[in-house]
């Protein structure tokens, strides 16, 4: 019964017509679990995430974490209607398509190796395909490496929008590449003994407040919770931040870029190019004080951009 029940629902929530409306934000969301099958480098593949919507939607936006996150990231359990932007969006009458990437979360772990962000690029692609038949109007929404792959997955079309958090437009984040918070995550706690976790990384214990977050600009209590649902990333992932990123260019869809006003992990000083600053932030927007700054303005932007 559990699955019949899950299956119409997300019949439901795939075949919404229409257009958004105020009466969305006063219901509830309605959420069901998401498996695509994918192909990259020649290996099935399978991606994990979560659907949801409220009332009827056309526009999807399909949200991308970066490294040493999941699908987490853009659905905060703390204090979610401070730090979800799922919760926000959905309230202001998008669909949501919260993605754990290849490599993260519920999703296969292939090999680490040859993981970089045009197989990641592509595994997106993928999947963006097979919704675009359900949806009007699709947006990516990737921070960090997310929004590295974002640009990728933007580059073989199908896509409306992307927005890029986390990453600026004209550098890339090469001082991540070279950061020292990362260590092996067969030795970390969380994931010695993972059958996969030979290849990938992970933030050593108790760094995650100086790598994500600058002082006096996020809640402490939201540490814990950082250091309880940490990710890993594979390590071409790590090793493509700087050299590959060099090369990269901007969407031919509308393309936004946020920082962080603090964001010295891939900034440091100086205008790094972005076309938002998130004031009374650090790298990592949506588990700072100012995530709902970053939410207002990028439903501001879209419908700007999109109409």
């Amino acid at each position: 019964m559990k699955s019949i029940v899950k299956a119409a629902l997300l019949t439901a929530l795939l075949t919404l017509p229409g257009t958004t409306t105020a009466v969305a934000s006063e219901r509830p969301a309605r959420c069901a679990e998401q498996r695509f099958s994918v192909q990259v480098n020649g290996e099935h593949q399978t991606i994990a995430g979560e659907l949801c919507a409220r009332g009827k939607a056309t526009t999807l936006q399909i949200l991308l974490h970066g490294g040493t996150y999941d699908r987490s990231y853009w659905d905060w359990p703390y204090q979610p209607r401070r730090y979800s932007y799922v919760d926000s969006a959905t309230r202001a009458g998008y669909a949501t398509l919260n993605l754990d990437r290849l490599g993260y979360g519920r999703s296969s772990r292939p090999d680490p190796e040859t993981l970089d962000f045009a197989a990641g690029g592509e595994a997106v692609h993928q999947v963006v395909r097979q919704l675009r038949p359900r949806f009007r109007t699709i947006v990516l929404n990737g921070h960090s490496m997310g929004g590295l792959v974002a640009e990728r997955a933007a580059e073989r079309g199908g896509v409306d929008a992307v927005i890029v958090s986390g990453i600026p437009r004209d550098r890339p984040g090469a001082r991540a590449a070279t950061a020292s918070p990362f260590h092996p995550a067969e030795l970390d706690p969380k994931f010695a003994g993972k059958p996969w976790a030979r290849g990938y990384f992970t933030t050593r214990p108790g760094t995650r407040a100086q790598t994500f977050h600058h002082p006096g600009t996020y809640d402490p209590a939201i540490i814990p919770v950082e250091e309880a649902l940490k990710d890993t990333l594979a390590s071409a992932e790590l090793r493509s931040v700087g050299p590959d990123a060099a090369n990269r260019s901007a969407p031919k869809v509308p393309t936004a870029y946020v920082l962080g006003e603090h964001d010295t992990l891939v900034c440091g000083s100086g205008d790094c190019g972005a076309d938002e600053i998130v004031r009374g932030s650090g790298h990592s927007i949506n588990t700072s004080l100012a995530a709902r700054s970053f939410y207002r303005w990028t439903f501001t932007w879209l419908a700007r951009k999109l109409g």
